[in-house]
């Protein structure tokens, strides 16, 4: 069956029809051959679908293929906002900085149609962190483990009780003297997904803000 002709209206239609980041992550390697044949003038359409694609390889954890996939971009695109913003992500997650993930996802600008995705792997991003958190610490400062996640550091540093609220609705122990959080190990089944907005398990939509 022929894709219909790949554009910014057809991306839109694709976001709003797939199911699982691995929906996406088919769907826009079906689409890549397309892409390989638009004009270099069309700047805006390519940058937009490698974004994309390069979204869905993060949302499927395929880390090496999303860099193998910034190697066979289109050069007049390289130096454009979106594609620039993919690449200061992907060294960010692959050296595993995490302040540096979030403020990327967070202040830089990204296409309107990117956005959902955006949200979506910081999403993803977090509550996976939340979960590898949980089960490697027996204890941690809350300032590291605000950083982990997304939070303020510094007021979690501070105790501030709305942070550490946070983790112990997680099931995690506050502990006032030491000043410690104890983890509590999450085991949970494979979230089920709505669109590309994942449908976050209670310990991330408490920790959520």
């Amino acid at each position: 069956m022929d894709l219909p002709q790949i554009s910014l209206d057809q991306l839109s239609a694709v976001l709003s029809t797939v199911s699982t980041p691995v929906d996406l992550y088919n769907t826009l390697s079906d689409y890549e051959e397309q892409a390989c044949l638009i004009p270099p003038k069309e700047v805006e359409l390519l940058s937009v679908f490698y974004t994309l694609f390069f979204f869905s390889h993060l949302l499927t954890d395929q880390i090496e293929e999303a860099r193998a996939l910034t190697k066979r971009m289109p050069q007049p695109i390289l130096q454009t906002d979106s594609i620039q913003n993919c690449l200061l992500l992907l060294r960010a997650v692959w050296q595993r900085k995490h302040t540096g993930i979030y403020k990327i996802l967070r202040d830089l600008p990204w296409p309107a149609q990117v956005q959902p995705v955006v949200q979506s792997y910081e999403n993803y991003f977090q509550n996976k962190t939340l979960k590898e958190v949980s089960n490697s610490y027996e204890a941690i400062r809350p300032a590291a483990a605000a950083t982990y996640l997304g939070l303020d550091a510094t007021l979690a540093q501070q105790g501030d009780q709305e942070i550490i609220r946070k983790f112990t609705a997680c099931g995690w122990r506050w502990d006032p003297e030491t000043q410690l959080l104890h983890p509590k190990p999450i085991v949970t089944a494979p979230p089920k997904e709505n669109g590309l907005q994942t449908e976050l398990s209670r310990v991330m939509a408490l920790i959520s803000h």
